[in-house]
C-alpha cells in the first residue's frame, strides 16, 4: 500500500520554518509521523518508502509525503500543518502501457567526478558527485526517466531551492532542478518501481519524488 500525505504548513509556525531552513530538520521531522520502531538504523526511510518534495506557492507552501505506511501527522507540533491523505493504490493499478500522464519531479541530477584513484579490486572509484544544470540536466532526466518506463513528449525544467542544511558527518547540499511535462507509459513495472523506490540522489532531502496523474488532451 502506498500512501499520499499533503501537509500544507503554516506561514506563522517557526518549527516549520525552522525545517524548512535545514533539510536535516524536515526529514527528521517526517519520520517523526512514524512508529519509533520502525524508524531506527540508516535503512528506516528506505523500509518505509518515504520520499517527499516541497512544493512553494505565494500562497502556501506544501510538503508532500509518499509512504508505504500511512504517516501520523497529529504527532506534528500544534499548529505546524493542515494535513490531508489519499492512498494512492488506485492511481498505481491505473498504470498500464500505452497511457499518457503528467509528470513532475524536484530531482538532483549528478555525474561522478572520477579522480583517478582505484579500490583494493583495481576498479575506478566513482568520485565525488557534481551537480548538472541546464542541457545536461535535462539530459541526465531523459535517461532516467527512459529508464523508468517514460517516454517524454515535453520537459519544462525549473530549478528550486536548493536542499540544504547540516548534520553530523558535516554539511548537506543537493542542488534541485524540478522537471514537468506529459509522456507515454512504455513500461508501466518499471514505472511503479521508479514511483514507490524514488530517483536519482537526495531522496532523504527532498528529492526524487516523481508524481504522475492520467493526462486527458
Amino acid at each position: 500500500m502506498t500512501h499520499l500525505t499533503q501537509l500544507r504548513l503554516h506561514p506563522r509556525s517557526r518549527e516549520a520554518a525552522a525545517d524548512l531552513r535545514n533539510t536535516s530538520h524536515m526529514h527528521q521531522r517526517i519520520m517523526s509521523m512514524y512508529p519509533d520502531a520502525l524508524t531506527s538504523g540508516d535503512a528506516a526511510r528506505r523500509s518505509l518508502g518515504v520520499l517527499y518534495r516541497i512544493e512553494r506557492t505565494p500562497q502556501a507552501t506544501t510538503v508532500l509525503v509518499q509512504s508505504t505506511l500511512a504517516a501520523d501527522p497529529t504527532v506534528l507540533p500544534d499548529h505546524y500543518a493542515t494535513a490531508q491523505q489519499r492512498n494512492l493504490a488506485p492511481l498505481l493499478e491505473w498504470l498500464a502501457d500505452g497511457r499518457t500522464v503528467r509528470y513532475r519531479i524536484d530531482a538532483s541530477p549528478t555525474r561522478s567526478l572520477r579522480d583517478g584513484t582505484r579500490d583494493a579490486g583495481g576498479r575506478l572509484n566513482r568520485g565525488k558527485p557534481a551537480p548538472l544544470h541546464g542541457k545536461d540536466a535535462i539530459a541526465w532526466w531523459e535517461r532516467k526517466a527512459h529508464t523508468a518506463g517514460l517516454d517524454l513528449h515535453d520537459i519544462l525544467d525549473i530549478p528550486q531551492e536548493p536542499a540544504t542544511g547540516h548534520r553530523a558527518t558535516g554539511p548537506i547540499r543537493h542542488t534541485l532542478t524540478r522537471f514537468e511535462g506529459t509522456a507515454t507509459i512504455t513500461d508501466h513495472q518499471a514505472l511503479h518501481t521508479a514511483l514507490t523506490n524514488g530517483i536519482g540522489r537526495g531522496l532523504a532531502y527532498g528529492a526524487g519524488l516523481l508524481s504522475i496523474a492520467p493526462h486527458h488532451e
